[in-house]
């Protein structure tokens, strides 16, 4: 829907970046089900929340529904049910004014739009019968709250164009003069002029230039309503014609530079305390509105501000803490309803971001990208989710950790212009992969210095020898993660195995024996996936270029994901621990022992496991863990060693003496296979028996004391395994199952000094488990860790 939003970022003015404090994911959840709570309490008999005047109780009623089943209330609850039977009975007229008239259809389209479609249909003839078509006027295009009137306002105008959109969404479309006079009625509307320029107020002026005032909650409306009306009528940036695609066309820069003035004024007076311009009033209406832009322009920061941290910030203080409301003035249930909307849609999950670089728009080419891919996986997967832009020049690697995906795409190398900010980015990024991140990025097929730019910036990221960009074969995951890729729209795809996963993939232009373009770019038929497809079916031959070019993209995200997303006050928490956890201290310490065979695959694993002890178990820990070789002159300084890897490895005959002497001395060794690796299974069962002369180890049996709650730890007899499944011609997926755990040790002096298990645990710790990877997931390989380490050292 964000067809042309993303060009006004390009003249967006770098700021220092104010950090708001971390959110407790957990008090937001408690929030929103007190909130909820309080919303299904307040629900009337009949099923309407009728906190409003008679005429305006299917408004009411609606954004109670919506509020509520956005928050995670299941569509067919009883709640939900009574709600949708009364706005079933006043539907079309019978629900009065626009501003009710809108909301239902909203409700409508959210809860069960194949079973209300003639619902939807009638009220978007009634919403464009009751739009003023009055040429000349400056009410021309807008909507009041009473049908027949002449006047307007732009907050019903607001609410009429959301249903319009939320209807578009489910297949119901307005008429295109019903769109074209909405966008004109908003473009007039924005004010011109110190010190409104950008702004917009809550009715027009009678000159038909700009309004009679400056809100920010109109402000923001303004702002969502012009990047839905310009969106619907935006081409894309992507065309076709008869079976051709022509991709990297001109975008509409009026919009762009109305976008842009806008975004600027809400920036400059940015308040979560207050509704910039009316003070004191009509806040939670406002906070509702800047979620809306916020997430509609895909920026994690207005201005200088992290809108959603520091909006949650607020919120969670505003609510009273006995019956979980928010109120200002009578409209309790509206009011709630709005806080529970910024809290529930501002914290979707985000499935990537989008990388700003350079000093032009050639990061992009194709702004709506990432924004159709994204609607592709809402609807694919099932859930709702978001993206982000995010600025390499700003973004420090808490930011980046926020997106499970990064997605550099364009036509100019993405390596920045100056030595500094070279160094900062190649460091950020190794950061962020080695913190489990995942980078996705495409070069276009008029590529002039992207894919020799890229492949620079790779091998600084990751300099070592074994790191290199190489072409993934077609039994890679990314090939069947989520869609069938049939075998004649498969291109090369190049990726970068780190970690646990290959956790870079880069998709190189393709080019014919004469150097011209053979197939356009993923993201150029990304462009072409468009949300709203008013202008009929493509050919069968491009629709098939279309579906391979978004199923090659859902299958990625798929594999880096594995569609396990996290909402956005779970990935700030984590990311801030992830990043105060070099400045712990502890009393026990603990190392990697580095053997050779994939030592270093999995660098956030055992520092995971150490956080997560401390935190939720009070393990005294250092919570850093070197890699220590056997022949380390510090290898006898630590009490508990970890091991994995997946490749072959072999001891010298010093190190296993070293090794022999470590365990018998009171050492400990915890091991396990990364993704299960035959290879490393076999030369650590080597070494073991070459190390105990012979000795082959022992299967730990279910009523092992390391099984049991005995030394504070859990009391297991189940884990669950993570199984991959590939059947030919169908997608990959990952079975769970529920086993007897799988260990095998070596005792000294009655006591385990080595446990090994076959299955991964290590990519799970560092939740990165992948469709390819089999082995235990996060939850059970936290809790069998921790009884390893409790038993370790207790004995």
């Amino acid at each position: 829907m964000r067809k042309i939003t993303l060009l006004f970022i390009l003249f967006f003015v770098i700021v220092p970046i104010v950090y708001s404090q971390d959110i407790d994911p957990q008090q937001v959840k408690l929030a929103i089900e007190q909130g909820k709570q309080f919303l299904k309490n307040r629900q009337k008999p009949n099923g309407n929340w009728d906190e409003a005047a008679s005429e305006e109780r299917c408004g009411s009623t609606a954004l109670a529904i919506i509020a509520l089943v956005s928050c995670g209330e299941p569509r067919d609850s009883a709640t939900i049910k009574r709600g949708m039977n009364f706005l079933r009975a006043f539907a079309g007229e019978k629900a009065g004014r626009n501003y009710s008239i809108a909301l239902q259809t909203m409700a409508f389209c959210l809860v069960d739009p194949a079973k209300d479609k003639m619902l939807i249909s009638r009220n978007i003839v009634l919403l464009e019968k009751n739009q003023i078509h009055k040429n000349g006027s400056p009410h021309d295009g807008g909507w009041d709250y009473s049908p027949g009137s002449q006047r307007t306002d732009l907050s019903n105008s607001q609410f009429s164009i959301l249903a319009l959109y939320e209807a578009e969404r489910v297949g119901v479309n307005a008429n295109n003069d019903t769109w074209r006079r909405a966008y004109r009625y908003w473009s007039d509307t924005q004010n011109v002029g110190f010190p409104s320029t950008g702004s917009w107020g809550y009715v027009p002026s009678d000159s038909g230039k700009g309004s009679t005032d400056h809100r920010g909650s109109m402000t923001c409306a303004g702002l969502a309503s012009l990047i839905i009306t310009s969106g619907v009528l935006e081409k894309g940036s992507a065309a076709v014609e008869g079976e051709k695609i022509i991709c990297f066309q001109q975008q509409d820069k009026l919009a762009a530079e109305k976008l842009k003035i806008g975004f600027k004024w809400i920036a400059d007076h940015f308040s979560v305390s207050k509704n910039p311009g009316v003070e004191g009033t009509y806040l939670y209406y406002y906070l509702y509105a800047l979620e809306r832009v916020g997430r509609m322009t895909n920026q994690r920061f207005i201005g200088n501000h992290d809108w959603y941290r520091e909006g949650t910030d607020k919120l969670l203080h505003l609510r009273d803490k006995v019956d979980g409301s928010w109120r200002e003035g009578s409209f309790i249930d509206s009011q709630t309803a709005m806080a529970l909307l910024f809290l529930s849609k501002g914290r979707r999950p985000v499935l990537l971001a989008k990388m700003q670089y350079g000093d032009d728009d050639t990061w992009n080419l194709h702004p709506n990208d990432a924004n159709n891919l994204t609607f592709h996986a809402e609807k694919r997967w099932k859930m709702d989710l978001t993206w982000q832009i995010v600025d390499v020049k700003r973004a420090s690697v808490d930011d980046l950790l926020q997106s499970p995906v990064l997605y550099f795409s364009g036509d100019k190398s993405p390596l920045p212009s100056t030595d500094r900010e070279t160094r900062l980015l190649v460091r950020n990024l190794r950061s962020y992969l080695d913190q489990g991140g995942f980078i996705l990025a495409e070069a276009q097929s008029n590529d002039k210095s992207f894919d020799s730019g890229f492949r620079e910036l790779m091998r600084r990221v990751l300099p070592e020898s074994e790191y290199r960009l190489s072409l993934l074969d077609k039994s890679h995951p990314i090939w069947s993660a989520d869609v069938i890729i049939e075998p004649d729209q498969i291109r090369p795809i190049e990726g970068i195995n780190f970690g646990c996963r290959t956790s870079v993939v880069y998709i190189p232009p393709v080019r014919d024996k004469s150097g011209k373009i053979a197939v356009p770019s993923v993201s150029c038929l990304w462009e072409l996936a468009k949300i709203f497809q008013r202008d009929g079916a493509y050919p069968v031959v491009v629709q098939r270029q279309v579906d391979a070019g978004v199923g090659i993209g859902l299958n990625i995200l798929a594999y880096a994901t594995n569609r396990e997303l996290r909402t956005k006050d779970q990935m700030a928490r984590d990311a801030s621990k992830a990043n105060v956890e070099e400045t712990r201290r502890g009393r026990v310490f603990a190392a990697v022992l580095d053997h050779g065979g994939g030592a270093g695959v999995a660098p956030r694993a055992v520092p995971n496991l150490l956080n997560w002890s401390e935190a939720n178990i009070g393990f005294p820990v250092e919570t850093r863990a070197e890699l220590i070789g056997v022949a380390d002159k510090k290898f006898y300084d630590y009490p508990i060693y970890f091991m994995h890897g997946r490749s072959k490895f072999k001891f010298t005959k010093e190190e296993r003496e070293n090794l022999k002497k470590y365990l018998s001395s009171g050492g400990f060794l915890y091991v396990n296979s990364i993704c299960s690796a035959k290879a490393f299974t076999e030369s650590f069962q080597a070494e073991m028996k070459e190390i105990f002369a012979g000795e082959s180890m022992l299967p730990i049996q279910a009523d092992d004391l390391l099984l049991s709650d005995q030394f504070g730890g859990y009391s297991i007899k189940t884990l669950e395994l993570r199984v991959p499944e590939r059947t030919p011609g169908k997608p990959t997926t990952s079975q769970r199952r529920n086993i007897e755990p799988e260990l095998y040790g070596i005792k000294s002096n009655d006591r385990w000094v080595v446990i090994f298990s076959p299955n991964d645990i290590s990519c799970a710790l560092e939740s990165a488990g992948t469709l390819e990877c089999r082995g235990y997931t996060r939850d059970s390989a936290l809790r069998l860790s921790v009884n390893v380490l409790l038993y370790a050292l207790e004995k």
